[in-house]
């Protein structure tokens, strides 16, 4: 009896979870259309040549000393709600970097996370070390737009 209520317990979690990914994906491609409305994909490819240089993610976590720490720019979190109410990304990022993060994953998300694409350009500038776009990526222009941020 105990093993079929925890298939069943099981079973209930993944329909859950599926149904959340569903609904987020949904929302992506409703979110990620809306984004090319406002600015095309040849748009973004047309701003690469200009796109800040590309620092090395894989070389920064192998020259870090060990542990290689990934510090993460997070406003908030549907499983812990608001994290940060009064939320500067620029000054935690430094702050990070001066603690020796050797790279920092911000969050971009709005619905679920109320990050931003701005607070990866902003960070970007302001820091030296790689940083990289957290994010339901579903669609070739979320790395595009990630990339020339």
């Amino acid at each position: 009896m105990r093993a079929a209520q925890n298939r069943t317990f099981r079973n209930i979690g993944t329909e859950i979870l599926s149904t959340i990914l569903h609904q987020i994906v949904e929302h992506k491609r409703r979110e990620v259309a809306e984004a090319q409305r406002r600015v095309s994909a040849d748009e973004l490819l047309a701003r690469l040549p200009t796109a800040p240089a590309v620092r090395g993610f894989a070389d920064a976590l192998a020259d870090a000393e060990p542990p290689g720490l990934i510090a993460e720019v997070k406003k908030a979190s549907p499983s812990a709600g608001l994290i940060r109410e009064n939320f500067a990304p620029v000054e935690i990022a430094r702050t990070y970097e001066a603690a020796g993060a050797a790279c920092l994953s911000v969050l971009t998300d709005q619905k679920y996370f109320q990050g931003h694409l701005d607070y990866l350009t902003a960070i970007r500038s302001a820091v030296g070390i790689p940083v990289m776009r957290k994010e339901f990526i579903i669609d070739r222009y979320q790395i595009l737009e990630a990339r020339v941020a």
